[in-house]
């Protein structure tokens, strides 16, 4: 038996939250209704609900989680593992480099910066906690996009709205795929002045215990500081190094 003050409808925004928040989202309407039980009317009622407070977003038949649950999570980051384990380690990264180290989530389309260590230099990337960047220009969108299920990160590439920031930005899926497939061989992702003139950065994955990835980490700088391509090769072994740590931080058992 339920409380008397139990809020069943409550419950079942939270159940299509929990849908839209799995890896096979985004969702249509008569997805959402077979996986929650709801008749069609009562979940596109919720739905519709949940966008006009941000909770949701709709992308012409399908939906997905919104910008308002991101907000809320963020809020919520300073309990989350992965800032805690990573910290030290971006830290020990940001004194071998030199160089700033930002940290990552994957959200949707986009790649949602967590945690940023500075450098010492005047100059940095006008990048905050909190801002957003889409995958296909980000070294850290591009890695983990790499380092996921095929399928899933086929699903992310189809939604994408191809948009450049700079001549060298990717500008299609076929040359996304073609990149994500080098990214995967060498085990790490670079960002040579594809989101802005005169940064470049290099990034790898952080992966969980379902052997995916998930965040990312990398080191950023401009071309004025090191104008050299060997920066690249320079830091990426760190970079590497230190996502490899961070992953088995957050569960990852790397097998024979």
């Amino acid at each position: 038996m339920r409380d008397r003050d139990y809020i069943q409808s409550i419950e079942r925004c939270f159940t299509i939250l929990d849908h839209l928040s799995s890896p096979d989202s985004p969702f249509s309407l008569e997805d959402l209704t077979q996986k929650t039980g709801l008749n069609k009317t009562t979940c596109f009622r919720f739905l519709k609900t949940m966008r006009q407070l941000g909770l949701v977003e709709q992308d012409r038949k399908t939906y997905h989680l919104g910008p308002k649950i991101v907000s809320l999570g963020l809020k919520a980051l300073k309990g989350l593992n992965i800032r805690q384990e990573a910290l030290p380690v971006m830290q020990k990264l940001r004194e071998e480099t030199g160089e700033t180290v930002n940290l990552s989530l994957l959200s949707g389309t986009e790649i949602i910066f967590i945690e940023r260590v500075m450098s010492d230099y005047i100059v940095n990337s006008n990048i905050n906690v909190g801002d957003r960047l889409p995958v296909y220009c980000a070294s850290m969108g591009k890695v983990i996009l790499a380092f996921m299920s095929e399928e899933r990160a086929a699903a992310i590439v189809s939604q994408l709205r191809f948009k450049a920031r700079t001549e060298r930005t990717i500008s299609s899926p076929t040359s996304l795929k073609k990149e994500l497939t080098e990214i995967r061989d060498r085990g790490y992702a670079i960002n040579n002045e594809e989101l802005e003139k005169g940064l470049r950065a290099v990034a790898a994955p952080i992966i969980d215990y379902t052997g995916e990835a998930f965040a990312a980490i990398n080191v950023a700088w401009t071309t004025a500081r090191r104008p050299s391509r060997r920066t690249f090769t320079d830091f990426a072994g760190k970079v590497v190094q230190a996502a490899e740590k961070i992953s088995l931080a957050m569960g990852f058992a790397r097998h024979p």
